[in-house]
């Protein structure tokens, strides 16, 4: 069993990144372009809730599978392998974290309109899974 102390003070984290990224929901190239604040503020909000994710995902894949993985990928390919995620679940997890890599190293050349998409369309994402992890380790 994962180390609940630990996925409860990443879920604290989680709900309040999220929710504070809620704030900024139906965003506009125009507003980003005008405030550049603001897309700073988005990259690092999105960043720090992916990470998190996978982090939870990965202490459990850890903890409870006892599977060696090298990417994130793996870690996805694991829960579907347990019956923790879905196919379409692993899919939407591994653009999460193809899109937390862009902006970790190709940040100089992001499309602000797949953080526009995210931002506007792709929110619930989150909460599903932190719904996934929260049943998975009765919370």
């Amino acid at each position: 069993m994962p180390d609940l102390e630990i996925i409860e003070k990443r879920i604290a984290s989680f709900i309040e990144d999220l929710q504070n990224l809620k704030k900024y929901q139906n965003v506009t190239a125009e507003d980003i372009k005008k405030d550049k604040d603001l897309l700073w503020i988005l990259e690092r909000g999105l960043y720090l809730l992916i990470q998190n994710l996978l982090d939870m995902l990965a202490h459990i894949v850890s903890a409870d599978f006892n599977e060696k993985w090298d990417s994130y990928a793996d870690i996805n390919e694991i829960l579907v392998k347990h019956s923790m995620i879905t196919e379409e679940d692993k899919m939407v997890l591994n653009q999460m974290a193809g899109f937390r890599n862009r902006l970790s190293h190709e940040y100089l050349s992001l499309d602000t309109n797949v953080l526009i998409d995210i931002m506007n369309n792709r929110l619930s994402d989150f909460s599903k899974f932190l719904l996934i992890i929260k049943n998975y380790c009765n919370l």
